[in-house]
């Protein structure tokens, strides 16, 4: 048939803005389907970096992304590991920065 990209190059037209995600995409829980594709006339190749927000594969997140889909440019995606706990005394993320000492209060005092 004619008129139908070949799902196995990055660049499915000439101007190079737009690219078949599952050939650029290589992080281990992002899975995308054939012919999906991410338009952006900057960087389309650079989409895991720039639209997957807070992707750490440890978590066990995972994003999946069908066939045939189309994404415009600047969608972002943010996985779960940008979320905060809600069963501690705060949401404020302080392993993330720093280790907490063991001498901090377990409750907040006045």
């Amino acid at each position: 048939m004619t008129g139908i990209p070949d799902p196995n190059v990055i660049f499915p037209n000439a101007y190079k803005t737009s690219c078949f995600l599952k050939h650029v995409v290589t992080a281990p829980n992002i899975s995308v389907g054939d012919y999906t594709y991410y338009a952006d006339p900057d960087d389309p190749t650079g989409f895991e970096k720039n639209n997957v927000l807070f992707n750490c594969p440890v978590f066990g997140d995972r994003l999946i992304i069908g066939k045939f889909c189309a994404i415009a440019s600047g969608t972002k995606f943010i996985m779960g590991s940008a979320n905060h706990r809600l069963c501690s005394v705060a949401t404020y993320p302080f392993a993330v920065f720093r280790p907490i000492p063991s001498s901090f209060p377990a409750r907040a005092t006045r």
